[in-house]
């Protein structure tokens, strides 16, 4: 994922200082994909470079100025174009936990079993908060984030189903 395209996103809905960009992207996209002020602001820079975006300041509460920035036509352009780019794969598992179980035949079996039983808990709870921000935000969110947030739950359940059968296997091979 390109995370200009991400901001370019953010942006097209009206321009917004730095902070602001921050906690929009941690609230609509954090579960996703997080972001750090050392990436934003060289990206925002970057666009604006590229004319994506432009740049301008406005008087802060606490005498520092804000940088306010507003996505360009040619930002829009460059978003549009993106989004209806087609996608050369659609599936891709590239997470730390995937990455750990492809070493767990190098741990003893007990301690493979304590920490996927723990993992599943997490996404047991994680699933229970989407849907509970599901219901609780229905009305506040657009379509395309509910449909998001379903997709969320949907793969929590799928993924919970995978730890019950990797689980239910090797406590089978114990006997």
């Amino acid at each position: 994922m390109s995370l200009k395209y991400a901001l370019l996103g953010l942006l097209v809905e009206s321009p917004k200082y730095g902070y602001e960009i921050k906690q929009n992207f941690e609230g609509i996209i954090g579960n996703v994909w997080s972001v750090s002020y050392g990436q934003l602001y060289p990206t925002l820079r970057r666009l604006a470079e590229l004319g994506w975006v432009t740049k301008s300041t406005a008087p802060g509460k606490k005498a520092a100025e804000k940088n306010i920035y507003a996505i360009t036509e040619k930002g829009k352009k460059v978003l549009q174009d993106w989004l209806l780019k087609p996608l050369k794969t659609t599936y891709k598992v590239k997470d730390e936990f995937t990455l750990k179980f492809l070493f767990f035949n190098k741990l003893p079996k007990e301690k493979v079993l304590e920490y996927l039983k723990l993992q599943q808990k997490k996404t047991l709870l994680q699933r229970e908060s989407f849907q509970r921000t599901l219901v609780a935000m229905k009305d506040e969110l657009d379509y395309y984030l509910q449909a998001i947030i379903r997709k969320g739950v949907i793969h929590l359940e799928a993924e919970n189903q995978w730890l019950e059968e990797v689980i239910s296997d090797l406590e089978s091979d114990e006997d």
